[in-house]
């Protein structure tokens, strides 16, 4: 699996008597950073590493050309040195000199470009996919990225040998717009006041662009949509799932109201009998006008509408009445003037 499960294999391999030996390197860990976007789409990442390579000057056996290995003196080729301690016990342990092996490379045999590791750093960069859906924190396996081992030092360098694993841990930047739970998308989507009571449509940002989305009357902050299979991929599915992305609304409401605003919502608040909400305008002189408007003979203009309407009218076309008796006032003072010079 590309994703990572234990930890790193440490030094060299242990053989069976019926297996044969293989040394291992170390296993490389580094960390890359994408995009919310990047992780729902997938992406190929470029990683620079500088792992432990084969010595190309000696093959990995860490020697000078025409060099070999000694038997090491201190443990005389068992690897190990064995201490008498009072009372007559004895104490093994590994000896300093060869490290275990046995054997030592003699002064001055070593190679000059390993210093007898039998491998050496080099910058290398790794082309890593990075699948769509991955989460924030998830660590990545590529398999033999990882270190050479270091022959050099093994007591067998014609041993097989295997690389270690690269482990890539993917770091998910947080989007301005979107957050994740599992392979659902979330938005909060802001809608004014207005849209929230009379419905209506808004755009709402998706992975793969803008898409209109119809506000259902009374809309009220905290209810939510689900817009199915618009979310992240879901990995590991064969048939290529994604999940959904979920809006939930927010209503706007407005901290400050122009006199007409609060005039407007007042005349609301008691069209539709709402005795707790806090009035400041006066419109129980409004309320008188409006029905005396309605015996005039502007009646049969507004004879259909409410108390509400009737109001917004007044509202909003007081200039076209002030409008209209500048013109008739002119229309008398030219109606003067013809009947003088006549």
């Amino acid at each position: 699996s590309a994703f990572g499960g234990g930890g790193a294999r440490r030094g060299r391999g242990r053989a069976s008597p019926f297996q044969e030996e293989i040394l291992v390197g170390e296993n490389i860990e580094v960390q890359t950073n994408i995009s919310f976007l990047d992780a729902a789409k997938g992406i190929t990442k470029d990683i620079h590493i500088n792992p432990l390579v084969k010595c190309k000057t000696c093959e990995g056996n860490g020697l000078k050309k025409g060099q070999s290995r000694t038997t090491c003196k201190s443990c005389d080729g068992s690897g190990t040195r064995v201490h008498f301690m009072q009372g007559g016990f004895q104490m093994a342990s590994t000896c300093g000199a060869c490290g275990g092996q046995g054997q030592t490379i003699p002064k001055n045999g070593a190679c000059g470009t390993c210093k007898g590791e039998g491998a050496v750093r080099e910058k290398r960069t790794v082309s890593v996919d990075i699948p769509g859906g991955i989460e924030d924190g998830m660590r990545m396996r590529v398999s033999q990225e990882g270190d050479f081992p270091p022959t050099g030092q093994a007591a067998n360098p014609k041993a097989r040998t295997a690389n270690g694993d690269l482990y890539v841990f993917v770091r998910v930047a947080p989007d301005p717009k979107f957050s994740r739970n599992g392979s659902d998308v979330l938005y909060t989507a802001s809608i004014p006041l207005t849209t929230a009571i009379l419905g209506g449509e808004i755009p709402i940002p998706t992975l793969d662009g803008e898409v209109k989305v119809k506000v259902a009357t009374g809309t009220a902050t905290g209810d939510r949509i689900t817009l199915s299979g618009m979310g992240m991929r879901k990995l590991n599915s064969r048939r290529g799932n994604n999940g959904d992305l979920r809006v939930e609304y927010k209503v706007q409401m407005p901290k400050y109201l122009s006199v007409n605003q609060r005039t407007i919502v007042e005349m609301l608040a008691d069209e539709m009998g709402d005795k707790t909400a806090k009035r400041v305008m006066n419109l129980g002189k409004m309320a008188e006008d409006a029905k005396k408007d309605a015996t005039t003979s502007d009646a049969d203009s507004h004879k259909n509408e409410g108390f509400l309407k009737s109001a917004w009218h007044r509202l909003t076309h007081q200039h076209d009445h002030l409008k209209e008796n500048e013109e008739a006032s002119k229309q008398e003072e030219d109606d003067k003037k013809k009947s003088g010079s006549n």
